[in-house]
């Protein structure tokens, strides 16, 4: 139905530009830094999805979930506020402890931002964002195995600008967001920008007085430094901090979960927005950072150090398998997590031009991170315990159970890396690079049972280990035209192994699992078309992943479901299509689309996954797809109306290796639409939007603890409308 409107809607939107009578225009050029330097994204041999500051601004992306609708073959789950769970091409991480590591990682101005609780922080001032496919083992190297995305703040300008935003909206949506940037100096340039959010929450309790799951309340600020000191160097400081509080995860009940036992005792169903807890889980994630970049022209080549140093803190209360319901008692487990974490880093890079057709780029990377993590099991056990007999679970001992599992975890990284441009002739390009990583983890962990579910006895474990890889790369890229470039590339990926958090025995504390590796072959066709005014790139790609690390669910001796541990799956295919498209249709409309088809396997598994060979990878949807009509109308008065609506397609996706329907990701439709009154000269601007249009009911995470015995949906939110004013001032 929705898609049938959206069509609808851009066939209408076209018919009208062609009564007025306008004339196509040109796309401006999609300038990336993918490769450590500035390329026309046409240019470039990888699978990149870039989105600027304008489409950021309308489209209003700021967080992590809003970029992968927008992109082909990027696919996320939220299981708690400080653990998004990215993932690309099927490829991804849910496992959290303190030596546990992410496939898909995240650069903030050129620092990797290693912990999941690090990547919880607002998007705003961005100049873009850059999203590469496939494994980055060369350049980017540190566990980007799936993938790297790359987010570039805006840099302080040479002339006194600034903007100031506000929004407001129904839910208790209020939001503020500013800059000012400009001269200091001749030689000395600053920019200091803020962000603020909060809203009110969509998920209720049957059972206790709480509306409010969900509701949250970010800010966020950042300040920079540019110096120019001379005409060969220039350096960038930048500081941020972010807080971002939550009242949640707000799970529901579920489809699945008690629906029918609740409705035949009760007489009713809970609906989608509703659950059944008595308690109010929580989070609070801070994180912050300093920066300096320098970058020396020294003449035969140009010298870039990044040092960096950043901070995370996050607390969070998940009432995981919350149902406290007055006559079925069935008791809750709470699940708490305390952690803290430091990391410094420093990257050095050379890149310099050899004669007239090569060059090279050449560097060493550095990352010292330092985690301490408490999690902590608090289960109350109500009428749930007259199933069980044992010592722990019984009818008369309702008592509440807790364990914990103390941990920390040093890692020191070490990489060098080269890479180097053929230009083997007017129009062939050879890119050939290779890294060498070799990361150390030394980590203790300190259990103490809760004696049933996920604890079993207790431990003090201190181990260590040393994982490294070799990762080479190579690519052919040629100029079919001057509007036509295809490539061929062959890429490695390695993500170290490490250590697992919430572990049942010492034996499993102690017992490290394994590194994975990714060898990707992949066909690109990057081009223009319609004098420069239809813009398309096509990516077909085919991966092998060895000793892929998955989280596996396990169960208790009692039939309780037990920790998720992480694993080696042995082996996985991926093979998968990924188009972009953008038509500047003429002077007032824009079509824009992507499209991502993914056919993905566990090939080879081992042991007790065995049976489940030949199922599909987790947050992989066979079919993903997103549209957009963008219209920017010009009045006679110098202003402008400007509009655009956004619909994006995803289809199910399994949450598990075994592919249980009540831990699937249903499909989705989505739309969000806007329109503004721009005042001449762009000075300011006032805009309506709606989000979720159509009030479509999906999920942002779901996950199962234990066949048929809890479910875990995560609701996103309803239809939300609002106005947003903006006012622009300076050059």
């Amino acid at each position: 139905m929705q898609v049938n409107q959206l069509k609808k809607c851009a066939l209408a939107l076209a018919l009208s530009n062609v009564i007025l009578g306008a004339h196509a225009q040109t796309l401006e050029e999609v300038v990336v830094t993918a490769q450590h330097r500035e390329e026309n994204l046409q240019d470039v041999p990888i699978a990149i999805t870039a989105i600027g500051s304008e489409e950021l601004r309308t489209a209003d992306i700021s967080d992590l979930n809003a970029i992968s609708v927008r992109t082909p073959g990027f696919s996320m789950g939220t299981f708690t506020p400080a653990q998004p769970q990215l993932f690309i091409r099927g490829v991804g991480s849910n496992a959290d402890g303190a030596a546990e590591d992410q496939s898909v990682v995240l650069f903030l101005d050129g620092v990797y931002v290693g912990r999941t609780a690090g990547q919880a922080f607002d998007l705003f001032d961005l100049e873009r964002i850059e999203i590469l496919r496939g494994p980055q083992g060369t350049l980017y190297g540190k566990n980007a195995a799936g993938g790297a995305i790359n987010v570039v703040s805006q840099k302080p300008s040479e002339t006194l600008t600034g903007a100031v935003e506000l929004s407001a909206g129904d839910m208790g949506y209020f939001s503020t967001r500013g800059k000012v940037s400009g001269p200091l100096s001749d030689t000395l340039f600053g920019k200091i920008s803020f962000s603020y959010k909060e809203r009110d929450g969509y998920v209720d309790s049957l059972v206790a007085n709480i509306d409010d799951y969900n509701a949250f309340e970010t800010q966020g600020i950042r300040a920079q430094l540019m110096g120019r000191p001379s005409d060969t160097m220039e350096w960038l400081l930048t500081v941020d901090y972010s807080d971002d509080s939550r009242t949640g995860p707000g799970r529901s009940v579920g489809s699945e979960f008690l629906q029918a036992t609740i409705a035949g005792l009760g007489g009713f169903k809970p609906g989608f927005y509703q659950n059944m807890l008595e308690k109010t889980p929580n989070s609070e994630v801070d994180s912050q950072g300093i920066s300096l970049q320098m970058d020396w022209d020294l003449g035969g080549g140009t010298l870039t150090s990044i040092t960096a140093y950043r901070e995370a803190n996050a607390q969070v209360l998940d009432i995981s398998f919350g149902v406290a319901f007055p006559y079925l008692g069935l008791g809750s487990l709470d699940n708490a997590v305390d952690e803290s974490s430091q990391q410094f880093s420093q990257e050095l890079r050379y890149a310099t031009d050899i004669g007239d057709n090569v060059f090279l780029q050449t560097g060493f990377y550095f990352l010292n991170e330092d985690v301490d993590r408490l999690e902590s099991l608090d289960i109350v056990c109500g009428n749930l315990c007259a199933g069980f007999s044992n010592n722990f679970f019984n009818a008369n001992n309702p008592l509440p159970l807790f364990g914990s599992a103390d941990q920390t975890n040093e890692t020191n990284s070490y990489g060098i890396f080269a890479q180097a441009v053929w230009s083997a002739n007017d129009r062939t390009d050879v890119t050939v690079g290779a890294r060498y990583t070799r990361e150390r983890k030394e980590a203790t962990n300190v259990g103490i049972p809760d004696g049933a579910f996920a604890i079993l006895a207790p431990y003090d474990v201190k181990i260590d280990e040393s994982w490294g890889a070799f990762t080479p790369k190579a690519a052919v890229n040629y100029q079919l035209t001057d509007d036509l470039m295809a490539y061929a590339s062959v890429s490695t990926g390695f993500k170290s192994g490490g250590f697992q958090g919430l572990a049942p025995t010492g034996i499993a504390a102690s017992t490290a699992f394994d590194e994975e590796t990714v060898t990707t072959y992949e066909l690109g066709l990057k081009g223009t078309l319609l004098e420069n005014s239809l813009r398309f790139n096509a990516a077909a790609f085919s991966s092998q992943y060895d000793d892929l690390q998955v989280l596996v669910l396990t169960v208790q001796p009692s039939g309780l479901p037990g920790p998720q541990l992480t694993a080696n799956a042995g082996e996985a295919e991926i093979q998968g299509l990924e188009l972009e498209a953008q038509w500047q249709v003429n002077s007032v409309l824009q079509l824009a689309a992507t499209y991502a088809y993914l056919d993905t396997e566990y090939t080879q598994l081992d042991n007790d996954l065995a049976v489940n060979e030949g199922n599909v990878l987790r947050n992989a949807p066979e079919n993903a797809y997103s549209l957009s009509a963008i219209v920017n109308y010009p009045l006679a008065s110098g202003a402008a109306i400007n509009a655009r609506a956004d619909f994006s397609h995803k289809d199910d996706a399994y949450q598990d290796i075994p592919n249980q329907e009540a831990a699937k990701m249903i499909e989705y439709d989505v739309l969000n639409l806007r329109a503004s009154y721009v005042a001449p000269g762009a000075q300011w601007e006032v805009a309506a939007w709606v989000k979720n249009a159509t009030d479509e009911e999906y999920l942002l995470h779901n996950s199962v603890l234990n066949p048929g015995l809890a479910q875990l949906p995560l609701p996103a939110a309803p239809r939300t409308a609002g106005i947003t004013a903006t006012w622009n001032f300076g050059d």
